[in-house]
């Protein structure tokens, strides 16, 4: 069953191309060892900052010492896989779909946590990562289905006030 009043077909397909978009930089991301440089080149300080703080929770010991990151890059995971699924819920606009995407996106993530270690030097595989894509996951799930509500509602809203003008 879908959500009522689905928006236009061509914004879910852009949407789409984003959210896949999305899950692939992430997997990318995640899985360079130059990512950091590649991505200060691209994106400047901002890119630099994420890159590195996907990095604190691996191997660099300066980082870790370092008082302007956290100790944990848990928020920087939360963060990356949240946009990703919400892109990816916003694109398939169903309860079946949203469910069957976040299933699909955490099961990525999680491969993708744990081919760091084999297809990496300079990322590690850690549990704790895992579990904050997995809440990333479900924000972006739970705020994707908060759309389809918010989007439903207001649709239903003006459907009504135009038919009761049309009468």
């Amino acid at each position: 069953m879908s959500p009522r009043h689905r928006p236009p077909l061509g914004l879910r397909v852009f949407v789409a191309i984003l959210g896949l978009g999305a899950v692939a930089f992430n997997a990318a991301l995640m899985l360079s060892d130059r990512a950091p440089g590649v991505s200060r080149r691209l994106g400047g300080d901002l890119i630099a900052r994420l890159s590195e703080r996907l990095d604190a929770g691996g191997r660099p010991a300066r980082l870790r010492s370092d008082p302007r990151f956290p100790a944990s890059d848990t928020l920087v995971h939360i963060g990356v896989w949240g946009v990703a699924m919400l892109l990816v819920g916003l694109a398939v606009w169903s309860w079946r779909g949203l469910a069957v995407g976040a299933a699909i996106v955490l099961v990525v993530s999680a491969v993708v946590e744990v081919a760091q270690d084999r297809y990496t030097a300079t990322r590690t595989f850690e549990v704790s990562d895992i579990a904050a894509n997995a809440v990333g996951v479900a924000v972006g799930t739970l705020a994707a289905a908060g759309c389809y509500l918010l989007w439903s509602a207001v649709a239903q809203l003006f459907g009504a006030r135009r038919t009761a003008d049309t009468s």
